[in-house]
């Protein structure tokens, strides 16, 4: 009797202990993993579940021209590199990748069953590690999330088609840099997450709370155009951060028709920037598509962590 009531307590406990975000101590289908090894973790898991959550809603087809990818490279730099298990990592990217279109009665998401879950959703998940040093970054350890079409798919068909088609080595990788531009990468500084890469754009900031992300021809006049119609809507600017795209020291940018160009007979060169707000609540969806077109917003996307 004594045996059976420990036993009980012991379930309980470690049933509470598990709701609250920690690792069970006992159960026969779960990878061990030590405490201090999990604290080291922690911060981790939640940077991977917001990249995961941030992928779906801002590169989701209502916001961009392309589609939503199911095949997805994670790539563990730095310190995580070494890591005995990353688990933890790949349940937490899970479940954010399938927490904005999921209700959170089925999202039961855990280092057991991710992979079966993400096999079911159709999702292709690679992990790779790095052993580049990026200490020199301000940081020890960072995480890029790379998706990339099915090679099985009808986009992918077609870009090798048009690689086919064309001679110029230049163009094809013009046309493959744009086709690969949904890239995100992290880190964790102080246990806080940052994101320093969204797409094509380098720039920091923390993935919590509402955000609105705006890529728009980098201008004189863009920010108060956001601000005045959000300030219209009666939505407040917390934080904003602003990130020009620049590639090896020369500026991409796109011609008036939203497509890559050179400049030329295809048209002069328009500069883009990335700008990420922070606001109090939420933006509805009239609002978001009243911010594109004429005004030179060429996506905007509303996401909630």
């Amino acid at each position: 009797m004594e045996a059976q009531e420990n036993v009980s307590i012991d379930v309980c406990e470690q049933v509470l202990s598990i709701l609250s975000g920690q690792l069970p101590r006992s159960a026969v289908n779960a990878p061990i993993i030590l405490p201090e090894e999990y604290r080291t973790l922690r911060p981790f898991v939640t940077l991977l579940e917001k990249m995961g959550s941030l992928y779906t809603q801002h590169f989701s087809p209502s916001n961009t021209a392309s589609q939503l990818r199911t095949s997805f490279d994670l790539t563990y730099e730095g310190s995580l590199a070494s890591a005995n298990t990353t688990k933890p990592l790949f349940a937490a990217f899970v479940k954010g990748l399938l927490s904005p279109i999921s209700s959170p009665d089925s999202l039961n998401i855990n280092i057991v069953n991710a992979e079966l879950v993400a096999k079911e959703r159709g999702l292709l998940v690679n992990e790779s590690r790095s052993r580049d040093q990026v200490e020199q970054e301000g940081y020890s350890a960072s995480v890029t999330l790379r998706a990339r079409l099915d090679p099985r798919s009808s986009s992918a068909s077609r870009m090798r088609r048009a690689e086919a088609s064309t001679a110029n080595p230049a163009s094809v990788g013009e046309r493959r840099k744009k086709i690969e531009e949904q890239v995100i990468t992290g880190f964790v500084s102080h246990n806080t997450p940052y994101i320093s890469r969204l797409g094509r754009f380098t720039t920091s900031f923390v993935p919590e709370g509402t955000m609105l992300i705006c890529r728009n021809f980098d201008e004189p006049g863009k920010i108060g155009v956001v601000g005045a119609k959000l300030g219209k809507a009666g939505v407040n600017i917390r934080s904003m951060t602003v990130a020009p795209i620049e590639t090896g020291g020369e500026e991409v940018g796109l011609v008036a028709d939203g497509s890559a160009g050179e400049g030329g007979a295809e048209g002069a060169k328009q500069r883009e920037a990335l700008m990420i707000l922070g606001l109090d609540r939420a933006v509805d969806d009239v609002v978001r598509k009243s911010l594109i077109g004429e005004e030179g917003m060429l996506e905007v996307s509303v996401v909630v962590l």
